[in-house]
C-alpha cells in the first residue's frame, strides 16, 4: 500500500489508514533541538522504517536514559541475537528497565520493522504504565493523551502496520505533553533529569511557525491564577470554572483574613494590592450591570447561621460589612439550621437565572461567603442551523460519538504554533469572546497568545455542547499555596466576625458551574460557596480556509479583553 502511493505522491506524503500524511521534517528538527531526534547521512530519512534496535533506543532517549547506557563490553545481553550488535548496550539497558521485551525468550529481532503497537507499548511501559500488551496499546495510548493525531491514532490501531520515522517523530513529539503513569509530564521528568531546560522547552516548540518570532508563554512561576488551576483539573470528564467567580469569592473572605491566611490568599490569586483590587472589582461589576446587549451579572452574598454552634451572639463585623457592600454589592443576611440551606441556594438559582441548583446540601456552617456569575450572550457571527449537522466526535479514552456540529466560515481572529491551534468567537457589542484551543491543553496561559493571533479566513466545525460540573476546590487550592485558611489551627479570620469564641476557618469551597453552547451564542453560570466553619477589518482577496475542526478534545475560555479577565474556562474532552 505505501509503495503505491508512493508513485502517486512522489515524497511529499504517504498513506496511513485513510489519512494522507505529509512528511513533517519542522517536527523532527524540533526533536533534533531537543537532542531527541537525530539524522541519518541522508538527512532525516522519515520514510525510512524503524527497526526494533532503533525504537528502543528512541525510548530510552525520550525517557533522558540513553545516557545510562553500558558500552557492550560490560553488559551481559539477555537476547542471542543481540551479541556484537551495535545496540546491544541499548537493548540491554532497556530490558533491565521494563521498557521492552524479546520476541522468545532469548532473540530480540534487531533488524525487525517494529509495528506502530509495539512502539506504542514499548513508550507506554517506559513512562510507567502497567499491563501494556499488544493488544490494549492502542487504548492505553489513546488514553494517555500518546496518540494525539488521526495518523498516529491508525498507525497503532492497525495491528501490523509497520512504524516509519515520520510516525515515530509525531508519536514522540506528542509524548512530550502526556502524562507518565505518576501524573508527571514526560517533558517535566526530561526537564529533572537535564536532557533540555523548560525554556529551551518553549523556544522551541512553541515557535510561531509563520513567523521568524518565536512567541512563548512566562514561565511557570508567573503563570495566571486560573491556567495554574487549569493544570490541577480532572482529565477523566468535561469541567468548567469560572475563574472569575473563585477570584472573587476568596478576595472576599481574604478581607476578613490578616497575617499568614491573608498573604497565602493573596499571593495564589495574584492580588499584590487589595485595596485597588476591591476598586477594580466594585467598578467591573458596574460596568457589566451596565451592558444592555451582554447579560453579564455578578452577584456576592455573605450569611451567618445563628444555629452553629457558638454562633447565637455572633455578628459580621460592620467593617467587613461596609466593604462587602460598597466594593462587592453584596448582601448581608442571618440564617439558621432550619432554613438556611432554603434561602442560600434559593438566593444562588435566582442570581444564576435558574441554572444552578442545590449547591447546598447541609446547614453545618457558621457562615457562607457565595459568588454566583451568570453569563448569556449572543454570536457576533451566528452559526447558521442549517449547517448543523451530525459528525464523530473522538473523547480522550478513544471512544466515538455521534454529536451534532456547527459549521461556518468566514474571517477569525487566529493563531497557531507548533502544538496548538486557537481560534477566537466574539459576542454580539462587547469586548467578551469565547477562544477554542485545539488540542485541548493544560500546560499553557492560552490568553498569552491573544496578542499574536491575526484575521484569517477560517472553516469552523464545532461541536453543540453542554456541561454541568460541580467539584470542591479546597485540596487544589491547597496545591496552590492556600493552606493557613483551611488550617482549624492556623486560620485567622479575625476581620471577618465578631463575638465569635473559637477560632474561624475555610471549611471547604464549592465550585459549581453550567454552560450550553449553541448556534445562537453561549449561555454559562457559576457559583462559588465558601463555607466557614469554627474549631468546634478582513482582507480584500479570498484565501483559502483554514481548517478548524473540534472533533476532539479541546481548550475553551470565556474572556473579558476590557478587563483581563478569564470568566469562565474548561475542557470539552468527553462526548455526551
Amino acid at each position: 500500500l505505501l509503495s503505491c502511493m508512493g508513485t502517486a505522491f512522489a515524497a511529499d506524503v504517504y498513506r496511513v489508514g485513510e489519512y494522507y500524511v505529509p512528511y513533517d521534517e519542522d517536527a523532527a528538527q524540533r526533536l533534533g533541538q531537543l537532542g531527541l531526534f537525530y539524522g541519518t547521512g541522508d538527512g532525516y530519512a522519515l520514510d525510512d522504517a524503524v527497526t526494533r534496535a532503533q525504537a528502543a533506543v528512541m525510548v530510552l532517549r525520550m525517557m533522558g536514559e540513553e545516557r545510562n547506557i553500558s558500552s557492550k563490553s560490560s553488559v551481559e545481553t539477555q537476547f542471542s541475537d543481540m551479541r556484537g550488535h551495535w545496540a546491544e548496550g541499548a537493548v540491554a539497558h532497556a530490558y533491565a528497565l521494563g521498557y521492552v521485551n524479546g520476541t522468545s525468550a532469548d532473540t530480540f529481532e534487531p533488524e525487525r520493522g517494529v509495528t506502530g503497537r509495539e512502539f506504542a507499548k514499548m513508550l507506554l511501559s517506559a513512562m510507567g504504565y502497567e499491563g501494556v500488551t499488544i493488544d490494549n496499546a492502542y487504548d492505553k495510548g489513546v488514553e494517555a493523551q500518546l496518540l494525539v493525531k488521526n495518523f498516529t491514532k491508525a498507525a497503532v490501531q492497525d495491528a501490523s502496520y509497520a512504524l516509519n520515522r515520520n510516525d515515530m517523530v509525531s508519536i514522540c513529539e506528542s509524548a512530550l505533553l502526556a502524562k507518565t503513569a505518576d501524573g508527571t509530564l514526560l517533558k517535566d521528568v526530561l526537564v529533572e533529569k537535564g536532557v533540555f531546560t523548560s525554556q529551551q522547552f518553549d523556544d522551541v516548540m512553541l515557535c510561531v511557525t509563520q513567523e521568524p518570532v518565536c512567541v512563548t508563554p512566562p514561565p511557570q512561576e508567573t503563570r495566571g491564577f486560573e491556567w495554574k488551576l487549569n493544570t490541577l483539573m480532572p482529565q477523566d470528564k468535561n469541567y468548567m470554572f469560572s475563574p472569575l467567580s473563585i477570584k472573587f469569592a476568596l478576595a472576599m473572605a481574604a478581607n476578613g483574613a490578616e497575617g499568614e491566611t491573608q498573604e497565602e490568599i493573596l499571593s495564589a490569586l495574584g492580588i499584590d494590592d487589595l485595596d485597588a483590587f476591591n476598586a477594580q472589582v466594585q467598578e467591573m461589576i458596574a460596568a457589566y450591570g451596565a451592558n444592555e446587549d451582554v447579560r453579564l451579572s455578578i452577584a456576592n452574598s455573605v450569611w451567618l447561621n445563628r444555629d452553629y454552634a457558638g454562633a447565637q451572639s455572633a455578628r459580621f463585623r460592620s467593617g467587613f460589612l461596609k466593604l462587602m457592600a460598597d466594593y462587592y454589592g453584596a448582601e448581608a443576611d442571618t440564617v439558621t439550621n432550619a432554613d438556611g440551606v432554603e434561602k442560600i441556594n434559593g438566593w444562588i438559582e435566582q442570581n444564576t437565572n435558574g441554572k444552578i441548583k442545590d449547591v447546598l446540601q447541609d446547614s453545618n456552617f457558621l457562615a457562607a461567603l457565595v459568588n454566583a456569575v451568570y453569563f448569556k450572550g449572543a454570536w457576533r457571527e451566528q452559526f447558521s442551523e442549517g449547517m448543523t449537522a451530525p459528525d464523530t466526535f473522538t473523547s480522550s479514552d478513544g471512544s466515538e460519538k455521534e454529536v451534532d456540529f456547527m459549521h461556518q466560515t468566514g474571517y477569525f481572529d487566529y493563531y497557531e504554533n507548533n502544538m496548538v491551534q486557537m481560534v477566537r468567537l466574539p459576542y454580539e457589542d462587547t469586548d467578551i469572546a469565547m477562544y477554542i484551543a485545539l488540542p485541548s491543553i493544560q500546560i499553557y496561559d492560552l490568553n498569552h497568545f491573544i496578542g499574536q493571533m491575526e484575521s484569517r479566513r477560517v472553516a469552523l466545525s464545532i461541536p453543540k455542547f453542554k456541561v454541568e460540573y460541580t467539584t470542591e476546590l479546597s485540596d487544589m487550592l491547597g496545591q496552590l499555596g492556600i493552606k493557613a485558611a483551611f488550617s482549624p489551627e492556623n486560620a485567622r479570620f479575625t476581620n471577618m466576625i465578631d463575638d465569635y469564641p473559637y477560632n474561624i476557618f475555610l471549611d471547604k469551597v464549592i465550585h459549581k458551574t453550567y454552560i450550553d453552547v449553541d448556534e445562537n451564542g453561549t449561555e454559562a453560570a457559576a457559583v462559588t460557596v465558601l463555607p466557614a466553619a469554627g474549631t468546634a477589518i478582513e482582507p480584500i482577496q479570498e484565501e483559502e480556509p483554514i481548517e478548524f475542526t473540534a472533533d476532539g478534545p479541546f481548550t475553551y475560555f470565556i474572556y473579558d479583553e476590557a478587563n483581563g479577565e478569564v470568566l469562565f474556562l474548561g475542557e470539552y474532552a468527553y462526548a455526551q
